[in-house]
């Protein structure tokens, strides 16, 4: 016996969609990990891909294990197919087709599966820092105090401008930091509203020096922290505009995609840290409520006690729900941020698109259904009929005012989005009665892990 055999088993499992260079890319920096070869074992799964991988990486990667589907099996049931057979498995990693692992971040994650969780509870999943693919500057603020407007919003400051040399950024994002949802973009022109702490970035090319000035104001005065880089003043903001001047200086920034999965009190999933610059404040390894299927080293001990993901998702929300449904038995997760993976977000969905909103949507549904109380389950579904209606009410008076009847495309469209919810809740609902038998109406450890955006 080897010593490399006495290292666990590794499978790691990439879907490929279409990803042409970039899932090569992803494969050349699994390749490269530092670990031994005959212990990591990397399986494709080709989702009917028209981009010619199929031919290739037999050549190409010879050492890697390829699964074909005939069909488009989203990633759901595309990692299903390559989890199906764990016998002689200690762990499988997920890794997006669009990352890139660092050489050493597989250690990292399986020394932390020897940490056990709170009151000893056994570690399903350990997720690792995810980045986004692109280096940046930074303003981020910090306010004593917040107010409330008239539509219920806690803000607190009021950025009115931010330029670099004297022009606004042509990648400016504004991170969830800022209020951005519908009503901001109703009631809030030429501005933008800050919650309590808030950031903005921008990339920038590596030893870019550069100049920075941000128009504040708040309509209640309030002491703020504005750090842009590694220089940090604090101010006294109040109804008068001001200019916040900055040189950002020759050092470039990171931003996290994901530091772990949360529970947030609107009953959604999401990734902590999503959009922060990191500036070292996810730098300690921590215990969290649900892991990111981007890039996580899973136990195959938990799947095979929990189970696999559910096939009536596609994409997304499969990872907060199977999360979910391991807490219900018992199991725990932590972030390790010694390991590193850089991400290019959505690479393949594009966040924002129609079809990115109507998955996250239907299965953030019924991923409650399946495992919340009955308050915000019961929520999820009638929310979803109020909305279909609310939304056929304003496009027929929309169209009306047009002198047009409602259209049969958006018609089909919409009734289409909430029948397909409709038609998986059967399943959910007998889910959630398998998932929660004998745990009466105790769900495991809500209020603990509750976070607030």
């Amino acid at each position: 016996m080897t010593a490399s055999t006495l290292l666990p088993l590794v499978r790691v499992v990439v879907i490929n969609f279409d990803g042409g260079q970039v899932t090569c890319e992803c494969l050349d920096s699994l390749l490269a990990t530092k670990y031994p070869a005959d212990r990591l074992e990397i399986v494709v799964v080709d989702n009917a891909s028209v981009d010619g991988l199929l031919w290739t990486l037999p050549q190409q990667y010879p050492t890697v294990r390829l699964i074909v589907s005939d069909v488009n099996e989203g990633f759901a049931r595309g990692c299903n197919l390559a989890m199906t057979d764990l016998e002689s498995v200690d762990y499988v990693a997920l890794i997006n087709n669009d990352a890139r692992v660092d050489c050493n971040w597989l250690r990292p994650l399986i020394e932390a599966f020897d940490t056990p969780g709170i009151g000893g509870a056994p570690i399903g999943a350990v997720s690792p820092k995810l980045l986004l693919d692109t280096k940046v500057q930074f303003v981020s603020v910090q306010c004593d105090t917040t107010y409330t407007i008239d539509d219920g919003r806690s803000v607190g400051i009021e950025v009115r401008s931010l330029t670099v040399n004297e022009q606004t950024p042509e990648n400016l994002r504004y991170n969830e930091g800022f209020w951005a949802d519908q009503r901001a973009y109703q009631h809030d022109v030429g501005l933008r509203r800050s919650k309590q702490s808030a950031a903005a970035w921008w990339p920038v090319s590596a030893g870019s020096d550069d100049t920075v000035e941000m128009r504040i104001s708040s309509a209640q005065p309030t002491n703020v922290t504005i750090r842009c880089g590694t220089s940090t003043q604090v101010v006294w903001v109040d109804t008068q505009i001001q200019t916040i001047r900055f040189n950002t200086g020759h050092e470039t920034w990171d931003v996290i995609n994901s530091a772990g999965g949360g529970l947030y009190d609107s009953w959604a999933g999401g990734d902590i840290g999503f959009m922060e610059p990191d500036v070292g404040q996810f730098d300690q390894s921590v215990e969290m409520f649900s892991w990111c299927g981007g890039a996580v080293l899973l136990s195959a001990k938990y799947l095979r006690q929990v189970g696999i993901f559910d096939p009536t998702y596609f994409l997304y929300y499969e990872d907060f729900d199977l999360s979910w449904r391991g807490r219900w038995q018992g199991w725990t997760y932590r972030f390790e941020p010694q390991s590193t993976v850089v991400h290019r977000h959505a690479y393949s969905s594009k966040e924002g698109s129609d079809f990115f909103q109507f998955w996250v949507d239907r299965n953030r549904r019924l991923t409650l259904v399946k495992n919340a109380p009955f308050r915000p389950a019961f929520r999820a579904v009638v929310g979803s009929i109020v909305a279909l209606f609310s939304d056929l009410l304003r496009h027929t008076i929309a169209q009306a005012r047009r002198l047009h009847p409602p259209s049969p495309r958006w018609l089909k469209k919409r009734f289409g989005q909430t029948g397909s919810l409709l038609r998986a809740l059967p399943h959910a609902v007998a889910e959630r009665r398998r998932i929660q038998h004998g745990h009466g109406s105790t769900n495991p450890d809500l209020q603990r892990w509750m976070l607030s955006k």
